[in-house]
């Protein structure tokens, strides 16, 4: 439980702006980040995650949620991926479905927004987000 408790209050700390103001203040963090933090071992840190969750004024979310690799925007910001696939998820929400966009315009989109990612980065969180490619989310109108 000491353990537990350490872990808990080393993401708190690592993760205040989300704690503080909800999705889209997550940042990077790893395992090893609280390993540091708690002076204990990657693989404890990962057994003590795995499997817990914890509540909070957004909804309920398993302590693996806060991990992610980070991302450096164009202010030299580091935002985590999921922020990032987030953002994805929104401008292919917004797209005209009649004229769906390719990869790379969804790349260029993201990087005028100040997430310089590559095209198959984007083609990446797409499919783990099981988002179609642009042909299958073209929507036709009949007229």
């Amino acid at each position: 439980r000491n353990t537990m408790l350490k872990v808990m209050e080393a993401i708190v700390q690592i993760q205040h702006d989300f704690f503080e103001n909800g999705e889209g203040h997550l940042k990077p963090m790893i395992l090893k980040d609280i390993a540091e933090i708690i002076h204990m071992d990657i693989s404890t840190v990962s057994r003590v995650v795995n499997g817990k969750y914890v509540q909070t004024e957004w909804g309920v979310y398993e302590l693996k949620y806060f991990f992610s690799e980070g991302i450096e925007t164009d202010s030299g910001e580091e935002v985590s991926n999921k922020e990032v696939k987030a953002e994805l998820e929104r401008i292919i929400a917004e797209e005209d479905k009649t004229k769906p966009w390719s990869d790379q315009k969804l790349a260029d989109l993201l990087a005028e927004k100040g997430y310089p990612i590559a095209r198959r980065t984007v083609t990446k969180y797409r499919e783990q987000q099981n988002i179609p490619v642009a042909r299958l989310r073209r929507q036709i109108v009949l007229a």
